[in-house]
């Protein structure tokens, strides 16, 4: 059932120079901020309507920050424990790789970058990001052709900055320190996971990120 609760949405980042306020149904605001890539914890929700179901005036001390939101009752009869049917294993008696195998999953493989800087030498340049908050749309899309090949062919999640620098950094023209802030600009703002560790930190895509075009 469409939800027609209207709220108001708010993400400020000066840093980035970024102000979105966005206004209306619930559905509606969630279905633009998806659209332009502003999903999960980032920005404030506010409820703008009151339990009449009425609009209030706009004004952000009529407007209360949605946190859990109200309980939602779940369709059919409660759960019965009972009926569950229960597993007993050994404990150590599964074996991973077979039961992962059996998904149809391939086995994870290291990246072979030199393969990758002959594949990226070779391939069509990407169309540049569509998205208006992009900063730089054609660099993302490199970065998104090249994490895709790593998740979906390799079973990896992640990229270092080193591997990363080699693979585009002469096809988006930027040395390392401007690799790092642009790297670093998309993780603030949720498209990248920095995963620290080891000789050098790693970025990981965001799922929703790595789809949008």
């Amino acid at each position: 059932m469409p939800n027609s609760r209207r709220v108001r949405f708010r993400y400020k980042s000066s840093q980035d120079q970024v102000d979105i306020l966005l206004e209306g149904t619930e559905d509606f605001v969630n279905s633009a901020r998806s659209s332009i890539g502003i999903t999960g914890a980032m920005g404030f929700l506010r409820d703008v309507s009151d339990p009449s179901g009425q609009y209030p005036p706009d004004s952000s001390d009529s407007s209360q920050l949605v946190s859990q939101g109200p309980e939602k009752i779940l369709p059919g009869p409660p759960p019965d424990p009972s009926k569950i049917p229960s597993v007993v294993r050994t404990v150590g008696d599964l074996d991973l790789e077979e039961a992962v195998s059996g998904l149809g999953t391939s086995k994870q493989s290291d990246p072979d970058i030199s393969a990758l800087e002959e594949f990226v030498s070779e391939v069509e340049p990407p169309e540049p990001l569509s998205n208006p908050l992009s900063a730089d749309p054609l660099a993302e899309a490199w970065l998104q052709l090249i994490l895709t090949m790593v998740v979906r062919e390799h079973g990896h999640t992640s990229l270092s900055i080193s591997d990363i620098q080699k693979l585009i950094g002469e096809k988006v023209g930027k040395g390392e320190v401007e690799l790092k802030v642009f790297l670093d600009r998309l993780w603030r703002i949720g498209k990248l996971e920095r995963i620290h560790g080891g000789a050098e930190d790693h970025y990981s895509p965001n799922p929703s990120w790595l789809e949008s075009h």
